[in-house]
């Protein structure tokens, strides 16, 4: 009997730590999966205008088609990147040079994403009438970049999470 309830105790102290671990579930966590300041380049604040033509609509599917066709290569291309300077920082002694001009490709590539965000944005108002742009909600911030400036106290895993 002993044996037994121990057994149960230990599967339910097991369950009872287990259990909020996972509810986070991939790519939830801090600095997990996609979450480097670019899980958002699916959404447009455009797109949750209720009275959209159907002329729109597919103008507005349009642009986030090629969008998306421009952006996923780049954004492959910054993870490797990252991953690229973190091993270089890894290392017992790290050479300065190979960090910095790794640390500038990662810049640009930043920098390029961020600009075609803005000309995606900037095309999907172009879409939308006076009226509709009106409806528009500002953008609000998201966790990444700057994030720690509205928050004070979070963690802010932002710019230096390449660390």
């Amino acid at each position: 009997m002993k044996k037994t309830l121990t057994i149960v105790g230990a599967v339910i102290l097991v369950a009872a730590i287990t259990f909020p671990v996972m509810a986070y579930g991939p790519g939830q966590g801090k600095g997990m999966g996609m979450g480097m300041g670019i899980s958002n380049w699916g959404s447009s604040s455009c797109e949750s205008i209720p009275n959209l033509t159907p002329e729109q609509s597919a103008k507005l599917a349009e642009l986030k088609a090629q969008r998306l066709k421009e952006v996923l290569p780049l954004q492959k291309e910054l993870i490797a990147k990252r991953a690229e300077l973190r091993a270089l920082w890894a290392q017992t002694n790290p050479d300065e040079a190979k960090i910095k001009a790794k640390q500038h490709e990662v810049t640009e590539l930043e920098n390029t994403l961020q600009e075609k965000m803005t000309n995606y944005r900037l095309e999907c108002r172009n879409v939308l009438t006076p009226e509709q742009q009106a409806q528009l909600k500002p953008e609000q911030p998201r966790k990444g970049y700057g994030y720690k400036a509205q928050r004070p106290g979070a963690r802010g895993y932002g710019r230096m999470r390449n660390w």
